[in-house]
């Protein structure tokens, strides 16, 4: 009985070594060079069908993508554990009301993420408490 109980335990422990093996040692990893995730929420609000916000890394360390009206690009680093977005350049043209506000939404919330999670098919992107603050598929 102690052996199996012991197989298992070894079992286990070796299943659990793999599993974090095939982890990505960075959380970047997550989104890819040159994929273009779609942002589906952000701050638990659903982005309008008519709006289109997106997000890539055209090259590591990179973010660029349209914050629902208008181009960003900006730095994004991995630093003591944490994601840290930088300051955002972008195109300054004005749009409809509907995509400005997810605009500035976007703006305002992505400076808050710390943390990247795959969740299915969706990339979770998290802040400090572990709340999804926005939310991407491909």
């Amino acid at each position: 009985m102690r052996v199996a109980v012991l197989a298992l335990a070894l079992i286990a422990l070796a299943a659990c070594k793999e599993e974090a093996a095939t982890a990505p040692a960075d959380p970047l990893a997550l989104i890819g060079t040159g994929t273009e995730w779609t942002v589906t929420e952000i701050a638990g609000t659903a982005v309008p069908a008519a709006v289109k916000v997106t997000l890539l890394s055209p090259e590591p360390g990179m973010l660029a993508g349209s914050s629902g009206c208008n181009r960003y690009a900006g730095r994004i680093e991995t630093r003591e554990g944490a994601l840290h977005v930088g300051a955002l350049a972008g195109t300054r043209m004005m749009c409809p009301p509907d995509q400005m506000q997810v605009e500035q939404a976007f703006h305002s919330t992505i400076g808050t993420v710390t943390a990247l999670r795959q969740a299915g098919p969706a990339l979770d992107f998290t802040d400090a408490t572990g709340k999804v603050v926005l939310r991407a598929t491909r």
